[in-house]
């Protein structure tokens, strides 16, 4: 529940926030019920909250959730903007069927939101080639009250990787080992592996951490690792994304590999090297804190996009 943790907290800095949190409402939902259950769960936020009297209702939903029943019952109760959110429309834009629903295809709802924002420079001209409402903005970092850079090249962990398990990313992760190369795995799914409260720990306490950005055998995708993990100051390898280095600078505040045998080498290379490690996670820890916190992303959204006067520090609008 990554917007728990990160995204809610930067909103609440700019503004105060009402969360409907529909994970609970999904858990041992149907995959083929879960507009449905979307649907309901909305309504009855909607009764509960007619007192509300938001100036932005903000969606985050990939296309098998929505349906024009919701979108149409939050613009009913609420006459004020609506703003759509998909991280993933890298591969749900259109109905590619890659989750396992087969009711994707985003496009069919882009139309009906006032501005929906995107995380791909490739959807961003898909949006445009339809004339839809876009803002393309990358993902974003949160940084706890009292969170400082790194300082000690001291790790715990050698090599890891955060994430549940995925067969594409057990297959990356059993090459390494065929070069004896142990990766410390957290997240659902692994043999023996521990659930992460705070991912963070993790991040830091690693020399090296693991990305896995595919999208598809060929093609990457941004990942919410690729801004969580250097964002709080870990040493970050991933495999290369040519839209990271619009956000990092490759070599001095993440690490990339193009294949498994690259990233033999670049982990053989910096392994034996902990305070470069350490002097990577800080400067992308420095790079977040300048650039890419939500708070920063969103107060320009509200700002520039949406026409909201936000003056620093003080809680200007509802969303």
């Amino acid at each position: 529940m990554w917007e728990a943790d990160g995204l809610i907290p930067d909103l609440e800095k700019i503004c105060p926030v009402e969360v409907l949190n529909l994970r609970p409402v999904l858990r041992g939902v149907g995959e083929w019920n879960q507009k449905e259950a979307v649907l309901k769960a909305v309504q009855n936020f909607v009764r509960a909250g007619r007192d509300l009297e938001p100036d932005l209702v903000f969606l985050y939903l990939r296309g098998g959730l929505l349906s024009d029943e919701t979108i149409s019952m939050v613009r009913k109760a609420w006459p004020c903007p609506l703003v759509g959110m998909n991280l993933d429309d890298r591969v749900t834009f259109w109905n590619y069927n890659l989750f396992s629903s087969g009711d994707e295809n985003y496009k069919a709802y882009a139309a009906r939101f006032d501005l929906n924002l995107t995380n791909s420079l490739i959807a961003s001209e898909w949006y445009r080639q339809y004339n839809l409402p876009f803002h393309y903005v990358a993902q974003g970092v949160y940084h706890p009250v009292g969170m400082v850079e790194p300082h000690l090249s001291s790790f715990r962990y050698p090599l890891s990787f955060l994430g549940s398990m995925k067969l594409d990313r057990a297959a990356i992760i059993n090459q390494l080992q065929t070069y004896e190369l142990q990766v410390e795995t957290f997240g659902g799914g692994w043999p023996n592996a521990k659930w992460v409260d705070n991912p963070n720990d993790i991040y830091r306490s690693s020399q090296i951490n693991l990305g896995i950005g595919s999208a598809t055998i060929n093609l990457a995708t941004i990942k919410g690792r690729d801004f969580e993990c250097p964002g709080v100051g870990g040493c970050y390898l991933t495999s290369y994304n040519w839209e990271l280095a619009s956000w990092w600078e490759i070599g001095k505040e993440i690490l990339c590999y193009r294949n498994i045998e690259e990233a033999v080498e670049i982990i053989s290379y910096y392994r034996r090297r902990p305070e470069e490690c350490l002097r990577i996670g800080q400067a992308a820890f420095r790079r977040a804190a300048r650039e890419h916190t939500w708070e920063r992303r969103f107060r320009k959204l509200f700002t520039e996009q949406l026409g909201f006067k936000l003056p620093q520090g003080t809680h200007s609008t509802h969303c």
